[in-house]
């Protein structure tokens, strides 16, 4: 189109999620084309400018206040305001029920999912109880009463967004569904402002996406929408892979690209082998040219640590091999604590031993900023410098064992057992005359010579200065009123912890969650204190115990668009998916675990009953659930196949994590497809 003489400004791309825009704005960057730019967004950003411009003309017949502006809410947003209703209710024990156990911030995620499910539906709050409790059927259960409780939750929620002009995306997105779609002036809008038409991955994205790209197709002289027939990795976030499909009904030529870029012959051959075995789909599969075995290789081992080991020891040889870090990606199930701290020290025990540096990425999308180390650290720091805050219940002075901790991450060449020896002689909390324990740090000269000896006199030395760092910011904060407290920890990072010496510095990962933990604290800032200028202490306490609440962090960009970062990527399968990347080299690890199909437990909320599709009437069966597990393997196992261009590891541990032991759907159908495979070479 471009090459054609378009005008770039009348093009729209529109992608399932933003980091996916990463890849056109580096083309575009690139390219010698001129004359405007782009329209890159996703569908929440797209309706969420519509709704700000027409907000004055349907904010009454949405139920909101015209004469105010909308106030948009992030997920971490939405989770706050959300758990003022739902914390209560749970402490009353309006979820505690025998056969279900849920932690709050799984409540509190899963009620907001319903939200969106219902705004994607195009239903009433109430039908999403009514079609849960239907598609639960005759089951004895307290399920019934709890998809009830569910709904008055979010309708709680949603009045008291109506009131405060607060919109989630699931109000978002019915505003735009309902008031601004219809409109003839907003379709007249979108026939004159664009041209051309990009939609990537629709098989990602989600139904009402799917509804613009129906109503802008009429519009434009172009269109090209780009679908995977075998995606829909998205369901559980709300995607929908059948009304994508609808769309090709709407288009004119047809094009399908069956040859793959990317997987080596023998990668090839094993991707056909596996989707024989487990692909629903009918269509014929040419036969192979490359050999099965050659594709992927066995690490098997009786125990979990030691498959880790083997894991670890593979990956350095590929290092030392010459292999690019970044060609590399081990992928799980699951990515616990335990699980990433063993393959990092594995990691780290061989650089040592050959000299080699094995740099390693980990990213965990849904995992709470709270639950990160380095926030952990961060926030421990925040505490110490702004003992004002405490107040002895809801915030309260850090507990050694935090300290020892932010000491030992923060403070290079620090282990461990020498942190918690300083600590324990330089940490102290003193009683006020509020009752309250306010901590401070003493100076390093004022311990016995001894000590500083044992401890040592470099790190004493950096220790001081942080100190001193501390000390410094918390007079000028009690003096004045100090700084925002995203602005004190970009402060703290770039002027001390980043610096060398320190554990922060050139530790790609740990500045990437201090990063997203700052843009959280400015988001939470800029929503809640939007036109506050002076004393910062009410959102700092008002953040930390959000905080601690460990609500699910919002979509951090940075995250997603580390792509030249020469690190092996170490994530949940599903996560290193949606990211899109190609490698030379992949690691499956415990193939025998049952989380490469099984769908995690969501008592209040169902990704499939609540989809477009689904009969309301008909209840969820075990056959339905057993056909969802088979089509959910398919789709990571056959993604991550196609994303491979050399070779696969796939390791197992008789015995798994938990000691019990593994003989999923994975392994029995690795192990199938190279019997079958070695059957065919007898001769």
């Amino acid at each position: 189109w471009l090459a054609q003489g378009a005008d770039p400004s009348r093009l729209l791309i529109i992608v399932p999620q933003q980091p996916m825009a990463r890849p056109y704005q580096l083309a575009l960057h690139e390219s010698e084309y001129s004359g405007g730019a782009p329209m890159i967004t996703t569908f929440a950003a797209f309706v969420r400018e519509a709704v700000n411009v027409y907000w004055a003309a349907i904010a009454g017949a949405l139920g909101a206040d015209p004469s105010r502006e909308p106030t948009f809410l992030n997920i971490e947003m939405a989770q706050y305001f959300m758990a003022r209703f739902a914390l209560p209710r749970i402490a009353e024990g309006a979820f505690a029920f025998s056969d279900m156990r849920v932690a709050p911030p799984r409540i509190i995620s899963q009620v907001l999912d319903n939200l969106n499910r219902a705004a994607l539906l195009g239903e009433p709050i109430e039908s999403i109880a009514e079609r849960l409790i239907k598609a639960w059927g005759n089951r004895d259960s307290s399920r019934r009463e709890v998809f009830k409780r569910a709904n008055a939750l979010a309708a709680e929620f949603r009045a008291h967004c109506l009131q405060h002009n607060l919109l989630d995306f699931s109000l978002t997105v019915e505003a735009f569904q309902r008031l601004i779609r219809p409109r003839p002036d907003f379709q007249e809008f979108l026939q004159a402002r664009f041209d051309f038409l990009l939609a990537e991955n629709i098989d990602e994205d989600l139904p009402t996406t799917h509804d613009l790209l129906a109503l802008c197709l009429p519009y434009v002289q172009g269109a090209l929408l780009l679908y995977d027939p075998d995606g829909g990795l998205r369901t559980f976030l709300g995607a929908d892979p059948e009304t994508a499909y609808a769309l090709r009904a709407l288009c004119d030529d047809h094009l399908i690209m069956p040859n793959s870029q990317v997987m080596s012959q023998d990668v090839a051959a094993f991707a056909i082998a596996i989707s024989r075995a487990l692909s629903p789909r009918l269509e014929s599969l040419p036969e192979p040219e490359g050999k099965v075995r050659a594709a992927i290789s066995y690490i098997q081992a009786r125990f979990y640590p030691k498959m880790i080991e083997q894991v670890a020891d593979q990956i350095a040889t590929l290092i030392q091999q010459g292999v690019a870090p970044r060609q590399i990606a081990v992928v799980a199930p699951y990515l616990n604590d335990s699980l990433r701290f063993s393959l990092n020290h594995a990691l780290r025990q061989r650089e040592s031993f050959y000299g080699i540096r094995i740099p390693i990425l980990t990213h965990r999308p849904s995992r709470a900023l709270l639950d990160e180390p380095i926030t952990r650290a961060l926030l421990t720091y925040t505490l110490i410098a702004h003992p004002n805050w405490l107040d002895g219940s809801a915030l309260k002075a850090p507990l050694p064992k935090d300290v020892a901790d932010a000491f030992a991450l923060t403070i290079d060449g620090l282990d461990p057992l020498r942190a918690e020896q300083l600590t324990e002689l330089t940490y102290r909390t003193k009683r006020d005359a509020q009752g309250i324990l306010r901590p401070q740090l003493s100076p390093f000269a004022k311990l016995a010579p001894d000590w500083q000896a044992r401890i040592g006199y470099r790190i004493g030395q950096r220790y001081d200065a942080l100190r001193e760092w501390l000390d410094s910011y918390r007079a000028l904060s009690e003096n004045a009123h100090g700084l925002p407290l995203d602005h004190f920890l970009r402060l703290l990072f770039d002027e001390k912890l980043a610096q060398k010496g320190y554990g922060l510095h050139n530790n790609f990962e740990a500045a990437r969650i201090a990063a997203q933990l700052i843009d959280s604290i400015q988001h939470f800032r800029q929503t809640l204190y939007a036109d506050h200028n002076s004393d910062w202490a009410a959102l700092g306490r008002e953040y930390l115990q959000m905080a601690s609440q460990r609500l699910l962090p919002a979509l951090h960009a940075q995250s997603w668009q580390d792509e030249q970062a020469d690190a092996i990527l170490f994530m949940p399968a599903s996560t290193f998916l949606l990211r899109n990347r190609f490698v030379d080299y992949q690691f499956w690890l415990d193939i025998g675990s049952s989380g490469w199909f099984m769908r995690l437990e969501q008592p209040l909320t169902h990704p499939y009953v609540l989809r477009r599709e689904y009969v309301p009437e008909r209840p969820w069966e075990e056959n339905d659930e057993k056909m969802a597990e088979d089509d959910r393997l398919y789709r990571v196992v056959i993604g991550l196949v196609r994303r491979c261009r050399k070779h696969i590891y796939a390791a197992v541990a008789e015995l798994g994590e938990s000691g019990f032991e593994q003989n999923g759907k994975l392994l029995s159908i690795i192990q199938r497809v190279l019997s079958l495979d070695a059957e065919s070479e007898t001769p």
